[in-house]
């Protein structure tokens, strides 16, 4: 009985290991933008994206540079691709009222896990009234671009829309499947030992 509680706490232990987060960052530096005064900073950004692997996400997180009074919402949207537009609907979604001052990420949970299947398109978008002290955004024009073996940037995005140049620092707190596999295997392992003696 003892051998079974080890495996399975060691099973908990690989698959908090395995929890990562995975940040939207297509390989260009952050930048700096002092103001949200021009370019709809405030109505709302967002990262429409594809899963390549399936993936349990579990939260998010917004990088930016925050008073403890900018409360911002981040929300999660499954998309439907029909060659030229991407039809979303809402999947989850938390909101930080009082994030910590300063430039850093402020992350959320979701109030329950979401799976993202491999193949699948999703956006995460964040949106806020506040006006930020800083807002920190990568610059760039990429769609396609991977980065990470698990999740592969479409475009940057304005308040939903598609085609932007500006994507914020974004990123989800995911466990990707080969990690349930993992944990899944060392359950199996346990009762066949278990069976055995």
């Amino acid at each position: 009985m003892k051998r079974i509680i080890t495996l399975a706490l060691l099973a908990t232990a690989v698959a908090s290991a395995s929890a990562q987060n995975i940040a939207f960052n297509p390989g260009v530096n952050l930048q700096v933008f002092s103001t949200n005064s021009n370019d709809g900073y405030s109505a709302g950004r967002s990262v429409w994206f594809r899963a390549d692997q399936n993936l349990t996400v579990q939260g998010a997180g917004f990088f930016n540079g925050f008073s403890s009074d900018d409360s911002f919402s981040m929300e999660l949207f499954s998309a439907t691709f029909d060659g030229s537009n991407l039809r979303v609907s809402s999947l989850a979604s938390f909101t930080v009222n009082t994030p910590t001052a300063g430039d850093g990420y402020v992350d959320g949970l979701f109030g329950s896990a979401v799976n993202l299947v491999a193949g699948n398109f999703y956006n995460l978008e964040v949106f806020s009234n506040a006006s930020f002290d800083r807002n920190h955004f990568y610059n760039w024009n990429g769609p396609g671009v991977s980065v990470s073996p698990e999740i592969t940037i479409l475009d940057g995005a304005q308040a939903g829309g598609l085609g932007n140049t500006v994507a914020p620092a974004l990123r989800i707190n995911a466990v990707p499947e080969p990690a349930t596999m993992a944990v899944l295997g060392l359950g199996v392992a346990a009762l066949v030992r278990r069976r055995r003696s």
